[in-house]
């Protein structure tokens, strides 16, 4: 199964507004790392069942506007402050099909964030040095 190139853009926008990345620490946000691509290659080796969970949540995201907003636009259509709000009220929905689904979006988004060496390298804690791991104090 595939997401079309209208669905993927929405998981795309979803995904932005999840990890928008930081300035302060030098991460770029998920919108600089080939979401695209990421999601035809997660689409294409998911079970069936799996893509279809995929594909739900990828709608429920992306309308979710019409219901919490009140307002007739995808999730692609809003500015970033707005797809934020939109995305934090499905996480905190009382509903526990919908807070699955929205975290099941956030989980596929992570896979791909935290892929990125440069994530990676800043969730990695210090190594140790050589003589810490010896037990012994740095000669002086």
């Amino acid at each position: 199964m595939t997401l079309t190139r209208l669905e993927r853009r929405w998981a795309e926008a979803a995904m932005v507004a999840i990890f928008p990345g930081s300035v302060e620490a030098g991460l770029a946000g998920i919108g600089a790392m080939q979401v695209d691509a990421f999601l035809r290659e997660v689409m294409r080796t998911l079970p069936f069942r799996a893509a279809l969970g995929v594909r739900l949540a990828v709608w429920l995201v992306a309308v979710a506007p019409w219901f919490m907003l009140r307002r007739f636009a995808t999730i692609a259509g809003l500015g970033l402050a707005e797809r934020e709000r939109v995305i934090a009220r499905l996480v905190a929905s009382r509903s526990y099909a919908v807070r699955s689904l929205a975290l099941l979006l956030k989980a596929i988004g992570a896979l791909l964030y935290a892929a990125d060496d440069r994530v990676r390298r800043r969730m990695a804690p210090p190594r140790p040095r050589l003589a810490q791991l010896r037990g012994r104090a740095p000669a002086v």
